[in-house]
């Protein structure tokens, strides 16, 4: 049987620590390679430079457009039968594509995906990640749902005839619908689990749940979350019902290690829905272009707002709509204070939940910000009073993220000295690894 043409390529956006080793595993594959394609999404750091001192060929974008824009472009650019691609973070196993291949000897397969192992874990967000982001289905073949797009082939013309991938996801997603299309139109895909590449990523904690929250966001939109105030209050409960669904499997396997991010999942989640539904047919970008200076803004505001208002009626604001979430974010951590304060006593758990809250939304480390926080909580304690008068851009959904939060905190589980014990030392593990990677400072 004649080898099967296949080109492989590789969608890159500012992956200088991992392209090198990502080749080099492309170069030692043992099934050959028509050609090896590198697509750079604007990358600002070493990429391309690394990228072509390979046999490679490199397609670059003038801005960052999105994963399945990249996907899309390589697609474009290539015309053999069999399209491979593997993502920069991704180190191939010598037979990952061999293997791979072996699975198009059925006509009937249009596309085959393989097993991505997390064997590079350097962080407790790491840990996280490879036990609640699974990117693999698995030790076993089987017959799977979708395809990863971090290590796949498809037959080329099946992609395009298919619509090739949707652009308007821009960072994940793009893969399971891709997958659901195929799938829909009577074409089968395969999971081959002895095709193994090792995935080389390092989160930290902005990126592992802002990346998880974008994995799960369409299915939000499908179970209807943000189409209106009653969804908005389901997913609140959803938020609950996933962080404490995972606070019991990391307790039954003593992963202690997790508990806090378990734990500290529902608040950030729900803050990024908030955020979501603020500004979901506006067009806004709220606070992601200048998040510090948003910050300042928003707490300043709030702090003049409370020698402003007195005994009035309402609140008022000097500020424009785009800082309204900076505003819901700081006034849910004024409201929430007392509640975390009288569950997890000492003011080192409150600190770290704040400064963790701040850089895993705003990517902001800012001990003067902190400080400052800190420094209202202490000295107007009635803030939950005044925070439910009338204001211009606080939206009575920080309330109820509040309420939610602070019955959640009332359950039972919370009840036990053990579990506060042992979430106190998870957050220690936490900072210990913030503090270790040294997040850059962003404005």
């Amino acid at each position: 049987m004649p080898v099967k043409q296949v080109s492989l390529y590789i969608p890159c956006f500012n992956a200088e620590k991992t392209i090198a080793a990502c080749l080099d595993a492309v170069f030692r594959q043992d099934h050959p390679l028509a050609e090896v394609v590198v697509v750079d999404d604007g990358s600002t750091d070493r990429t391309v430079a690394i990228a072509l001192s390979y046999r490679v060929r490199l397609l670059r974008h003038g801005s960052n457009r999105g994963l399945a824009a990249a996907r899309n472009t390589a697609l474009k650019n290539m015309d053999t039968e069999f399209v491979g691609s593997l993502d920069a973070d991704c180190i191939a196993d010598r037979d990952w594509l061999s293997r791979l291949m072996q699975r198009f000897d059925d006509p009937g397969i249009c596309g085959a995906g393989g097993n991505l192992v997390e064997d590079k874990i350097l962080s407790v967000f790491d840990l996280w990640r490879s036990v609640h982001m699974k990117q693999s289905w698995g030790p076993e073949d089987q017959k799977p749902d979708f395809l990863f797009g971090a290590n796949a082939v498809f037959r080329r013309e099946a992609v395009l005839g298919a619509g090739a991938y949707d652009e308007a996801f821009r960072s994940n997603y793009e893969d399971v619908d891709l997958s659901r299309r195929l799938v829909r139109s009577g074409k089968a895909l395969a999971y081959e689990s002895g095709a193994v590449v090792h995935h080389w990523k390092e989160d930290d904690i902005f990126s592992l749940f802002n990346t998880y929250w974008n994995w799960r966001r369409e299915y939000y939109y499908e179970q209807q979350f943000f189409a209106d105030s009653g969804g908005f209050s389901a997913k609140m409960k959803e938020n609950v019902g996933l962080a404490n669904r995972y606070l019991e499997e990391d307790l039954a396997f003593r992963r202690d290690g997790l508990l806090y991010l378990d734990f500290f999942l529902a608040i950030h989640h729900s803050l990024r829905d908030l955020e979501h539904f603020i500004f979901r047919d506006t067009g806004i970008n709220g606070a992601k272009s200048a998040p510090k200076v948003s910050s300042w803004l928003a707490l300043t505001d709030l702090a003049f707002c409370y020698h402003y208002a007195g005994e009035r009626e309402g609140m008022p604001s000097l500020l424009y709509p785009k800082e309204s979430f900076s505003l819901n974010f700081f006034a849910l951590m004024l409201a929430l204070n007392r509640c975390i304060v009288d569950r997890f006593g000492g003011a080192r758990f409150q600190r770290l939940l704040y400064k963790h809250l701040l850089f895993s939304i705003y990517k902001v480390n800012d001990e003067v910000l902190l400080e400052k926080l800190l420094d209202m909580l202490g000295s107007h304690p009635d803030w939950p009073g005044l925070l439910q008068k009338e204001h211009p851009y606080l939206r009575q959904y920080f309330l109820q993220i509040s309420l939610m939060i602070k019955r959640w905190l009332d359950d039972q589980k919370f009840q036990s000295s053990d579990l506060i014990r042992r979430l106190e030392g998870s957050q220690e593990a936490v900072e210990l690894d913030i503090n270790t990677k040294d997040p850059v400072h962003e404005n």
